[in-house]
């Protein structure tokens, strides 16, 4: 059994990239142009590239329509066998290594597999071809207009003669897909994956992440129904159960780090980030200083009043100190719920402080001790907060207050904490 690749080629300059890449999949390539075009072209002497020469000239008109026409010419006229493959990849398009050879020991008439999209939308492209960066994955769900593209399908040739696509449409693709899942039956691979506009410049050049997003978890019903549902953007790293607060936020900034991440985010559990939350949080960085290293929505200013904007969904009123305070304010420390690191920084939270407190205080001394500063930023969010209003500093608490005390008062100043009431100027 043979597995054919068929393309609309155009692109030239992709003779050689194209032939380096399909060369080890053990395919027969049927790059489909116009008579007109064959001139440019020199065609290497190897027997699985077959190209298909359309028997007339054609002028460009748009990229749809030439496309579309050169598969139904190769489809209508073009020798189809009936028990090989077929899939059709425009001379952008690619598949994973491994695909085809898997592909062809199934024997199902129709197979359908996921389509990666690349890591970013190019600039250059114009707007109807701006196409998301996610993932299409095969399933029966997908198979509807949007959710799945002409990349996907991999059919035998008696079911690729049947197929035509409408060179009007943008859509004929996916109607195509569709109209195969319609009238016979298919197998769904989501783990194979064609890659969408692979040569296409600047769609899959992987550009560093900005954000990444890191939580300790104690509650997996708390975090699966409150920060689970919130608009973030990638992975959310977690880490359950963690023998200290800094030991676990440490093992996720490992994460974050190793992620390529600029700006690492450590979140609560009952933390919720609605959309708009994260621009509104780059808006804010950016004009910070360059020495910060880290930053909280919700904390104390130098002066220890309360600072910040936050709703506490214990109690009904928003906490909002804009009619006192500017953003970004400098910040002596932080409530938990929230802290974002500054990653080229190389900030770690010094172990030695265990337990589940104060670690907000920390590291706001800490980055002051690296020479750094701690900011509060005008980013509200809501804070399911699981902690009940009868709860008191014990014992532990006040131990580890006195240790930062000792390390870091005469140096700075003492430290202060959310859990102490402000400042009475606010």
């Amino acid at each position: 059994m043979n597995l054919h690749v068929v393309t609309a080629f155009g692109r030239v300059h992709l003779l050689e990239t194209l032939i380096e890449h399909y060369e080890p999949m053990n395919i027969i390539w049927h790059p489909v142009i116009f008579d007109n075009e064959t001139q440019d072209i020199k065609w290497p002497s190897k027997s699985w590239v077959q190209p298909y020469v359309i028997p007339f000239d054609e002028g460009v008109t748009n990229f749809i329509d030439i496309g579309y026409h050169k598969k139904n010419a190769f489809i209508q006229s073009g020798l189809v066998v009936d028990d090989d493959y077929y899939c059709i990849l425009d001379d952008d398009d690619m598949v994973e290594e491994g695909v085809f050879e898997k592909i062809k020991t199934m024997g199902d008439d129709a197979i359908f597999i996921s389509l990666k999209r690349g890591d970013n939308i190019p600039d250059n492209v114009s707007p109807i071809r701006r196409y998301p960066t996610n993932t299409l994955v095969a399933t029966p769900d997908n198979v509807v207009l949007g959710s799945i593209s002409q990349q996907q399908y991999i059919v035998k040739g008696h079911i690729f003669k049947q197929i035509r696509l409408d060179v009007n449409d943008h859509y004929s693709d996916g109607k195509s897909a569709i109209w195969i899942k319609d009238h016979y039956p298919v197998r769904y691979e989501p783990d194979l994956y064609a890659l969408f506009n692979y040569f296409e410049p600047g769609r899959w050049d992987k550009k560093p992440k900005k954000f990444s997003f890191g939580c300790n978890i104690n509650d997996v019903y708390r975090f699966n129904t409150v920060l689970r549902k919130s608009d973030l953007p990638g992975e959310l790293h977690y880490y359950i159960n963690p023998e200290s607060a800094t030991i676990g936020l440490n093992k996720l900034l490992d994460k974050i780090e190793k992620d390529g991440a600029t700006i690492g985010v450590l979140l609560h559990q009952d933390m919720y980030i609605r959309q708009g939350w994260l621009e509104k949080v780059e808006q804010q960085l950016l004009v910070l200083p360059e020495d910060w290293i880290v930053a909280g929505i919700i904390g104390k200013d130098m002066q220890g009043r309360l600072c910040g904007k936050l709703h506490d969904m214990r109690i009904v009123d928003v906490i909002n100190t804009g009619d006192i305070h500017t953003f970004p304010q400098a910040a002596s420390c932080f409530d938990e719920c929230c802290i974002i690191v500054n990653m080229k920084s190389g900030f770690r939270f010094d172990e030695s402080l265990d337990g589940f407190d104060l670690y907000g205080t920390l590291c706001c001394l800490q980055a002051w001790e690296m020479g750094g500063t701690s900011w509060i930023i005008d980013a509200f969010a809501e804070h399911y907060c699981m902690r009940p209003f009868s709860w008191f500093p014990d014992d532990d608490f006040k131990a580890r207050y006195k240790k930062l005390y000792a390390r870091y008062a005469e140096k700075f100043t003492a430290p202060d904490s959310t859990v102490f009431v402000s400042k009475p100027k606010n």
